[in-house]
């Protein structure tokens, strides 16, 4: 990535205490399910650093929540890796495989997963984690999140086959499903366990700090993975857009995408500091909804800070990024005859 960049994210860092914990468990937990093949590739995979990700992202959670809340977004790792190569180009396959992973937290608790591989085992397992204990209005909506999450891939796969060119209003529209931060903001309630009262969760302030928290992390992202996307031939990517679109530099189009996150950063601050008023006023919360909406806001300013400190430090983006290497997972996907 760009050497030269600073995010304007005026947030403390935090890092878990349990983050060495949690990592060990999460790298037992990647090769009982065959989500990594071989030492080398398990060694490699480390190097990824995502359980760091984790750690900072939650840094308050403990015990079971934060082995659930690793296991969970690191998953989504080897889920991308799967579409880095022909899958990714393969909308109809891309379908079949993201159609079974979404019916999921459809399927009654003790049936087996839709397909016998090893993305679809780990995936029933993180739901079935975390949907105990939560309530069905909050099961209904993540199960929502993450349909919408898996759906993006096969748009993306469709985008890459036909040489989609897109604009930066559908790729926005497009990038704040796949990023996938809606699933993981989900599970800050549940690493809580703890969950924002439906008043103040459906308004359009708290969704609106939500997709600032989002934006932030994509944005970033996109500068961070610029030249893994650039190399694999991506157009997602909206320092790539911004090029192609204005035909500024490298250099500039990673600095008008720092400015995009200073605008969302400082729009969150802004509407963080209405809710006590709204809390109290409009939405009617008792203390332990004020309390739960504070851990909510409080968990998407850890996301937002933590998210660059780990794409800063990860070798997922440094130099051979783009692929050199090969995938540190094997075939994990569906058949190609499969659907």
């Amino acid at each position: 990535m760009p050497q030269d960049v600073g995010f304007f994210l005026p947030f403390p860092t935090r890092t878990n205490p349990e983050a060495d914990r949690a990592r060990g468990h999460h790298l037992a937990w990647v090769r009982a399910h065959g989500l990594v093949r071989g030492e080398d590739a398990l060694r490699r995979y480390g190097r990824w650093r995502l359980t760091d990700l984790a750690a900072y992202t939650y840094p308050a959670a403990t015990g079971a929540a934060l082995d659930l809340v690793t296991d969970a977004v690191c998953l989504g790792f080897p889920l991308d890796d799967q579409f880095d190569g022909e899958l990714g180009r393969q909308p109809e396959r891309a379908a079949a495989l993201c159609a079974a992973l979404a019916s999921i937290p459809y399927q009654p608790p003790d049936a087996p997963p839709p397909l016998d591989v090893p993305l679809a085992h780990a995936y029933h397992d993180v739901w079935r984690r975390s949907a105990h204990g939560m309530s069905p209005a909050w099961r209904e909506r993540a199960a929502a999140n993450l349909t919408r999450f898996f759906r993006s891939y096969v748009r993306e796969a469709a985008n890459r086959r036909h040489g989609v060119r897109l604009t930066e209003e559908a790729y926005l529209a497009l990038r704040r499903q796949a990023v996938g931060t809606a699933p993981c903001f989900d599970l800050i309630e549940r690493a809580g366990r703890f969950e924002v009262p439906p008043p103040a969760y459906a308004s359009r302030e708290v969704q609106t700090l939500t997709r600032c928290a989002g934006d932030v992390v994509f944005l970033c992202n996109d500068v961070h993975s610029v030249e893994r996307e650039e190399a694999q031939g991506d157009p997602h990517n909206l320092v790539l857009i911004r090029q192609r679109d204005t035909g500024c530099g490298r250099s500039e189009a990673t600095r008008q995408v720092e400015r995009l996150v200073r605008q969302r950063v400082e729009l969150f601050l802004d509407v963080s500091r209405r809710l006590p008023r709204l809390a109290a006023g409009r939405w009617r919360l008792a203390a332990a909804g004020r309390e739960a909406l504070e851990r909510y806001v409080d968990g998407l300013r850890a996301w937002m800070v933590g998210n660059q400190r780990w794409g800063v430090t990860t070798a997922r983006y440094g130099p051979g990024a783009g692929g050199a290497e090969g995938p540190v997972v094997g075939d994990l996907t569906v058949p190609a005859r499969a659907g």
